[in-house]
């Protein structure tokens, strides 16, 4: 788990992670990551949509219907736009159609309260994709037996049944979720053959939301129910002796 509470050392961790991601292993992760994005990308619509997280440029290398794409980092990098502070973002509630977060919550001491921010933005019918690091998975197995150590290791890798609770309460449903592999092309036949016993020990995934309309319950008030009796001309009814009798100016 990160020990940090600053923007700087978000930044920090930030910068770290796009060390790994130019690192071959990195590369190959992220490769994949974006073939999984690339399918859930055509699904959204709108006309607005952000991008926060490692690769400011992945928002320009994604192919979506959303044509206004906005790139948000914590750290100067090639395709930003502006930087941000994730538990502060510059935009208007319910403005987004769609906000990607690539693993934002993996570097943050506080990821529920990063995720909550983040859905803040969302407008009802707007998505919301995070991807993360799976903890139950070979990489997850090798981090929980410290056997490697540095980025990505020291990442939060949260369970996505976690991340999906989270979406919930924050009134966010229609999940969709596609596994992430660290592997080479020959090895992905295997995940083709046997995707039931491979995706379970995927690396990472890529969690979709959709977050739902609010109802809204309106409850009558007090003064609203007198309203009521004064159109129905029984503002000044009062009951006597199981008779009603209608009070008038000359009543004592």
């Amino acid at each position: 788990m990160l020990k940090h509470n600053s923007l700087q050392s978000f930044a920090f961790e930030e910068r770290q992670f796009r060390l790994w991601a130019a690192s071959t292993q990195g590369s190959a992760f992220l490769t994949q990551e974006q073939l999984q994005l690339a399918q859930i990308m055509p699904k959204a619509f709108g006309h607005y949509s952000v991008y926060l997280g490692l690769n400011a440029c992945l928002s320009a290398q994604l192919e979506s219907p959303i044509k206004c794409a906005i790139a948000l980092t914590s750290s100067p990098y090639q395709g930003c736009h502006a930087l941000m502070d994730p538990h502060q973002l510059p935009l208007a509630n319910d403005a987004i159609d769609l906000v990607i977060m690539q693993h934002v919550l993996d570097i943050s001491d506080n990821p529920h309260g990063v995720l909550r921010e983040a859905s803040r933005i969302v407008q009802a019918g707007g998505r919301l994709v995070v991807t993360g690091f799976n903890p139950y998975g070979v990489w997850g197995l090798w981090r929980w037996l410290r056997l490697r150590g540095g980025v990505p290791w020291r990442a939060n890798f949260l369970a996505q049944s976690r991340v999906k609770d989270w979406l919930t309460l924050l009134n966010f449903g229609d999940f969709d979720s596609k596994p992430v592999y660290d592997c080479s092309p020959s090895k992905m036949r295997i995940q083709t053959w046997l995707p039931w016993l491979i995706q379970p020990l995927s690396a990472g995934y890529v969690l979709c939301a959709v977050k739902q309309e609010t109802r809204v319950h309106l409850l009558k008030t007090h003064w609203a129910r007198r309203s009521v009796k004064a159109k129905f001309g029984l503002a000044g009814a009062t009951q006597q002796n199981g008779h009603t009798h209608q009070k008038t100016t000359g009543d004592k």
